[in-house]
């Protein structure tokens, strides 16, 4: 079901979750999708579109800030609340809630793995922090902590691996071709 690609894969259309559009409709479009902590809790308080029609105001942002969300909860309850409630194509009650369960199953799966990709980062980020290029690393326009730690991983830290930046462009594969013939260069 829910990838832990930490976010990416959940962007994509979850197959397990067509029987339930309105799910679909509430959390793909959002930055990390179904991998969203906001949008797990939700699901589990809701896991059938039936159950999910029923939910109240209060449920809802009871859900979200169990989840962590600090901002615009009760403007998010509200959209929630709005999706859940409008027509959706629906399956018999006996399949959706066929389909609840095994969502539920996957949930706690998908949680334990996006608790691990969160531990992950966590200590990427303390040992990148530790290390003495660190700031150079981040002073770069457009890196953070991650994307930063993974470039260093990439370069690797021995300084002496490249004699100058043309070098380092070059193993980017950035650096321009020089060919030469006969008559051109």
């Amino acid at each position: 079901m829910l990838s832990a690609g930490q976010s990416r894969s959940c962007q994509e259309r979850a197959p397990e979750l067509e029987y339930y559009p309105a799910a679909l409709e509430a959390f793909q479009s959002k930055v990390g999708g179904l991998a969203r902590s906001d949008a797990r809790a939700v699901l589990a308080a809701a896991p059938t579109p039936a159950r999910a029609a029923k939910l109240s105001l209060p449920q809802l942002r009871s859900a979200l800030k169990r989840a962590g969300r600090q901002r615009s909860i009760d403007a998010e309850a509200e959209r929630l609340r709005d999706i859940f409630r409008a027509d959706h194509a629906r399956h018999p009650n006996a399949v959706e809630d066929a389909f609840g369960h095994q969502l539920l199953a996957l949930l706690k799966q998908f949680d334990g793995a996006c608790q691990a990709g969160d531990d992950l980062a966590e200590v990427v980020e303390a040992a990148f922090r530790e290390h003495p290029d660190a700031e150079k690393y981040l002073s770069f326009p457009g890196l953070g902590v991650q994307l930063a730690a993974r470039l260093l991983a990439e370069i690797g830290d021995d300084r002496t691996r490249f004699a100058n930046a043309r070098g380092l462009k070059a193993y980017a594969g950035s650096a321009p071709i020089t060919r030469a013939s006969g008559k051109k260069s």
